[in-house]
């Protein structure tokens, strides 16, 4: 349920923008651009973080203003500037499709004709975000031990995330 939410368009505004649209999973689920895009392909303050490994981030979003997956999956979905939608929009949308409305029922073990709440939409959004987690990457790999796994400029490169120069550690927490 949650990943058919994070891929469907019909959930913003325009119809045009699902949550992949900036949360590729070929782009190891950010958007490889220096500023995203939101409504109406305006250009946005800040690019997306990637997603991956998010069930283990304490705060969310790259000011830190989600404490849970939950709060952040309602920011973009409702935000003017990014997927523009409503709330009434939202259940509109999912309420009037039967598939959507027989998933929900699944989900959340309650009747097709009981409405869709935005709670059980983030909810739901939540759940398949905390499925994407990286296993086996290279970087995982290097983490584990295997010192061949990354390459002399992206060991370089670590290094300075850790380190007192690059302080990027003090926020983005490494394993």
């Amino acid at each position: 349920l949650g990943k058919n939410l994070f891929f469907d368009p019909r959930l913003s505004g325009s119809g045009q923008i699902s949550c992949a649209s900036c949360h590729d999973p070929d782009l190891a689920f950010a958007d490889g651009r220096t500023v995203s895009f939101g409504h109406e392909r305006k250009s946005l303050k800040r690019n997306s973080p990637s997603i991956l490994n998010t069930a283990f981030n304490r705060t969310l979003f790259w000011d830190g203003r989600a404490a849970s997956l939950e709060a952040q999956a309602a920011g973009p979905l409702f935000a003017a500037n990014e997927m523009a939608s409503t709330p009434d929009q939202v259940q509109r949308t999912l309420g009037g499709n039967a598939e959507y409305r027989r998933l929900f029922a699944q989900a959340f073990r309650r009747s097709a004709s009981a409405p869709i709440s935005i709670e059980e939409v983030t909810t739901a959004l939540a759940a398949f975000e905390t499925s994407l987690i990286s296993l086996n990457s290279r970087f995982d790999r290097y983490a584990h031990g295997d010192e061949r796994a990354l390459n002399d400029s992206e060991v370089r490169g670590w290094n300075s995330f850790r380190s007192f120069v690059g302080r990027c550690a003090q926020c983005h927490v490494p394993p």
